[in-house]
């Protein structure tokens, strides 16, 4: 039915000379972009029609018309390329340990089957802190997304919550999670041929709630873009639109320690 439908669309007056249709898949370009490329590209476009129809490109036109289209696609359908992403964390942590214990003070005496001495107890609280530097990698197609995570455990996900629901992001203004953790969804885009690369830090929450469904929150108002050429660093520290948030949303728990993240590299690659 469709096809009898675009059939009719396309029928018109016989031309000079002869006019065909032809239907174009698109892999993986975006056909409405191609589409308004292909008459700009075109030596004359009398006669010549473009319509989108799913990820097709329906083309009536003549035959140098279709060779030109050709052409087109075989430079612009073509897979995307892989960007590999280095991303290095500095973190300022601390860590708190606490010992009790029984120290003997004293001789200890036996007299008629009995012990007899004196004990002292003895508790500490240690606290250290360390700075270190983790790094990442990750690879993800130009134009898509990957992610990399903060924390195992988020400290401060009662008021990243709230903050969610305040602006917008979510309708509900309490949510209870069965386990969650904090993450950074990184998209990579090449600009033109390259070599520069455009990177977008979104922060993200992601996890179960205690119903069992799955429930992500993207907080794309505060997402942070950088350009770097291919493979150079660059630093972007946090997310500069809302200070208040970065302090919290970059903080980790994991294994008894927490962290803060107080700067963030990344060295893009475009892969061949």
């Amino acid at each position: 039915m469709r096809l009898f439908l675009l059939l009719l669309l396309f029928a018109g007056v016989a031309r000079a000379q002869e006019s065909t249709l032809t239907l174009y898949p698109v892999r993986y370009a975006d056909p409405a972009r191609i589409a308004e490329v292909v008459p700009v590209m075109m030596p004359s476009t009398n006669g010549l029609n473009v319509q989108v129809i799913d990820r097709k490109l329906a083309v009536r036109g003549t035959a140098e018309q279709h060779a030109v289209v050709e052409t087109m696609l075989r430079e612009l359908d073509k897979p995307p390329k892989n960007v590999q992403i280095n991303v290095q964390f500095a973190r300022s942590g601390q860590a708190s340990s606490h010992e009790a214990g029984l120290r003997q003070k004293g001789p200890i005496i036996i007299r008629n089957g009995e012990v007899h001495g004196s004990f002292e107890g003895r508790f500490s609280n240690q606290s250290t802190t360390s700075n270190e530097n983790t790094t990442q990698m990750l690879v993800a197609m130009n134009g898509r997304s990957a992610t990399l995570q903060i924390g195992e455990t988020v400290p401060y996900l009662a008021w990243l919550t709230e903050y969610s629901w305040r602006h917008g992001y979510i309708r509900e203004t309490h949510i209870e999670w069965r386990n969650v953790g904090s993450f950074l969804a990184v998209q990579p885009e090449i600009i033109g041929a390259g070599p520069m690369i455009c990177i977008r830090l979104i922060p993200t929450l992601s996890g179960k709630l205690k119903d069992g469904n799955e429930q992500t929150i993207q907080f794309t108002e505060l997402a942070t873009e950088v350009i770097a050429r291919d493979g150079q660093t660059v630093s972007i520290g946090g997310f500069s639109k809302d200070e208040d948030f970065s302090s919290k949303f970059l903080v980790g728990r994991s294994d008894g320690s927490e962290s803060s993240i107080t700067d963030i590299t990344l060295t893009p690659k475009i892969l061949p």
